[in-house]
């Protein structure tokens, strides 16, 4: 006990002086760079990551396996909530777009939809292999099965790359492919985006600002939303102690009276449907979205997964924070790196090495990066725990 605490100990002093050094070097830099608008970049990030790790943290904390499924989750929440669109369109060629293009509707949608696949693994595949006592390797190996099938089966049905069809054959001119917000919403709760200008040509600060889109907006305030509502449930509900009871042991909950077969069903759904919630708003940012956007989003979410502790909801959250501020730093750095001027340099440090290139897209490397340092030091990640076993002697 007393050696982890010292490792926390290392931890945090080290997390604390790397933070340290990178704010002292970012305000040297104010002047030339927009802080504010970094800053909420990394909130919206930060925010749009626990959205999408939650439901992976709450399947791996009662079933003790990887799903690596999840990637195809994302993806059919986003194909859901484009899909109830066309389905509205035809439904309600009269409407004016409020009811058709309502971004609540078609979250409501794939949360259900999502949520309801969920259960289908869980009932098809899943459940019949626990029975026939199946490791969880085998089911972590079924899970990138059935996210293959899934794949694949979206993109038959609706295209890899599915578009906006016209005015969906007349029925719905005043149809858009972006979603839009309610009538019974205040005009200030659905701008298209929110500018906020702090400073002008400060001497020291620059000039700071923030632009968000008004579904980045919505994104952080969901998140928090479900961060309270999750963190609530889990703390004050009967459905909360009795997951963490099968958590924790299934077998010794079985006796205990609880019906475990019923929480897992309820973990699949719940966890599948916050997972089509984000998604769907993930997508009404996008301009275009693809079947192998789930896909390319899972390696970001299982680095905050692992590095906040598999299984740990608390733990997801500060690892999505720190991933998001350390992922944003980076980008700024490497911008300046690339512009002449940036950091004393009058071609860019870039033109002058004439070797590297600083791309701000390497920025997402940093994460993998601090990932690994921590895991050197705490191998069960921020808040997770290792796991206590019996050895037969």
């Amino acid at each position: 006990m007393e050696k982890e605490q010292k490792t926390k100990l290392v931890v945090g002093v080290g997390l604390f002086l790397l933070a340290g050094l990178i704010g002292l070097g970012l305000l040297m830099m104010a002047r030339n760079v927009n802080l504010a608008s970094h800053f909420m970049l990394a909130v919206i990030f930060a925010g749009t990551m626990i959205l999408l790790s939650i439901g992976l943290n709450m399947v791996y904390s009662v079933m003790k396996f990887s799903n690596f499924a999840h990637a195809e989750w994302i993806t059919l929440g986003m194909y859901m909530s484009w899909w109830i669109l066309q389905i509205l369109s035809y439904l309600l060629p009269w409407d004016d777009g409020h009811y058709i293009n309502n971004i609540f509707i078609h979250a409501t949608y794939a949360f259900i939809l999502v949520g309801l696949f969920g259960v289908a693994c869980e009932i098809l595949v899943y459940s019949k292999l626990r029975d026939k006592k199946a490791s969880l390797t085998t089911l972590t190996v079924a899970s990138i099965g059935i996210g293959l099938v899934a794949r694949n089966l979206l993109s038959m049905i609706f295209s890899d790359f599915p578009q906006k069809r016209g005015d969906f054959g007349g029925l719905c001119p005043k149809c858009t492919f972006s979603p839009s917000f309610p009538d019974w919403l205040p005009s200030f709760l659905r701008p298209s985006h929110i500018v906020i200008k702090l400073t002008g040509n400060h001497p020291i600060f620059g000039t700071q600002s923030i632009f968000i889109t008004i579904y980045e907006f919505y994104t952080i305030i969901i998140a928090i939303i479900v961060v309270i509502a999750i963190d609530l449930l889990f703390r004050y509900t009967k459905f909360g102690i009795a997951m963490r009871a099968t958590s924790d042991n299934m077998e010794l909950a079985q006796v205990s009276g609880i019906n475990t077969t019923r929480i897992i069903i309820y973990t699949w759904f719940l966890a599948g449907g916050i997972t089509g919630l984000g998604a769907a708003f993930v997508r009404a940012n996008q301009p275009k979205f693809n079947s192998f956007d789930g896909f390319f989003l899972l390696l970001p979410i299982f680095a905050v997964v692992i590095l906040g502790g598999v299984g740990s909801f608390r733990g997801g959250i500060i690892a999505a924070v720190i991933l998001a501020f350390s992922r944003q730093i980076a980008i700024i750095v490497l911008t300046e790196l690339q512009k002449p001027g940036g950091f004393g340099f009058q071609k860019g440090f870039e033109n002058t090495l004439n070797l590297i290139t600083f791309a701000p897209s390497y920025a997402d490397a940093i994460g993998f990066v601090i990932l690994i340092v921590v895991l050197l030091f705490r191998p069960q990640g921020i808040l997770g725990k290792i796991e206590a076993t019996r050895e037969r002697v």
